[in-house]
């Protein structure tokens, strides 16, 4: 069964009535694909002076929800692993890529990375999105 996921822009990554949320803007090169630029808050520290790793998390996996759009009116995160390669200093500038693959039934892989103002691969992660609601004019590819 659909279940379609109602936008109610209270998201708190990208949610223009959400008054806490982080109002990011998104931008789509290719389809597939999304990115973001953020300047890290110092209120998003794990250890003094490090983006929190659940924080760069959750902005990959934005992205590459983003990244769905698509091919899926609405889709929903079902795994997602992060693997963190430098740490991301606090109130630095960062680049959030996510690219999503075409679906296989109702499954979207997806990658998601976070970069330097240098380019630098800071993060990255995998994920498998689940298609709760399908594009007018989308078929679904079939599964296997």
């Amino acid at each position: 069964m659909d279940t379609a996921i109602e936008r109610d822009n209270s998201c708190f990554c990208c949610g223009v009535e959400n008054d806490r949320g982080f109002h990011l803007e998104f931008a789509y090169p290719v389809e597939g694909e999304a990115e973001s630029f953020l300047l890290v808050p110092e209120w998003c520290a794990g250890w003094k002076g490090v983006t929190h790793g659940g924080f760069l998390t959750m902005l990959m996996d934005e992205l590459m929800a983003h990244a769905c759009v698509a091919y899926a009116a609405s889709a929903v995160t079902a795994e997602m692993s992060t693997k963190f390669l430098k740490p991301v200093p606090t109130g630095s500038t960062i680049r959030v890529v996510g690219r999503a693959e075409r679906p296989r039934g109702r499954v979207i892989s997806t990658r998601g990375w976070i970069y330097s103002t240098e380019g630098l691969v800071m993060a990255e992660a995998t994920a498998r999105f689940i298609v709760t609601g399908k594009k007018e004019g989308r078929e679904e590819a079939p599964a296997g």
